[in-house]
């Protein structure tokens, strides 16, 4: 196994050093570029994805990147998005599943949550999103299930009213990201639409 407090004295004598400015710029506040909405999974590292420093991501991390409505969300879910828009002000929130993604395959497969009940009753929040697949093979079926989870968690963030006021009034944007970690890749929709598009450059 790896050596987590290995890493820790590493960072303290190599990586802080180099970046102690920032962190003492960061004593006095954050303004972040985005609430980024992504999956538990060990795999998906936000900051490693999209370059970012300390500072420029806030991050919200759940199995399968579920945000549910208003009225469904977790407490703590629904919190940070309130303090990200209406406190942070973030200019953009982005909802980021992945490819091979193990909570959308318990919500495909529900056999295979039945002895995992809090990951079943989780996942359940984004059975709407099996209403926008078919039935093709598995890994095809996966794929739309991903994309669709996706989708709606994008739609559901518009149940937030201070969300749906941003996007209204122009200052926030909402964007889909697909992220594939075995090929690098990343794709990605807008509110409203059903398209992956690459590359990431191409969004506004």
């Amino acid at each position: 196994m790896r050596n987590l407090i290995a890493g820790v004295t590493q960072f303290q004598n190599k990586t802080y050093p180099q970046m102690q400015p920032r962190f003492e710029e960061l004593a006095t506040g954050q303004s972040p570029d985005a609430l980024f909405i992504t999956c538990s999974d060990s795999r998906v590292v936000p900051e490693l994805l999209t370059g970012s420093d300390p500072g420029e991501l806030f991050v919200i991390r759940n199995a399968g990147n579920i945000v549910g409505t208003k009225d469904e969300a977790d407490l703590g879910v629904a919190a940070t998005i309130e303090y990200a828009v209406k406190v942070l002000k973030v200019p953009q929130i982005i909802v980021c599943g992945h490819a091979r993604c193990g909570a959308m395959q318990g919500l495909l497969n529900p056999s295979a949550v039945e002895s995992l009940p809090e990951v079943a009753k989780w996942v359940s929040l984004s059975a709407e999103a099996l209403n926008d697949t078919s039935d093709d093979s598995d890994d095809d079926r996966l794929t739309q299930l991903i994309q669709a989870n996706i989708r709606l968690q994008l739609r559901n963030l518009m149940t937030f009213p201070e969300v749906a006021e941003g996007v209204e009034s122009g200052t926030l944007q909402l964007h889909g990201w697909l992220y594939d970690f075995v090929t690098g890749k990343v794709s990605v929709v807008s509110l409203g639409s059903s398209q992956f598009v690459e590359p990431v450059a191409q969004m506004a």
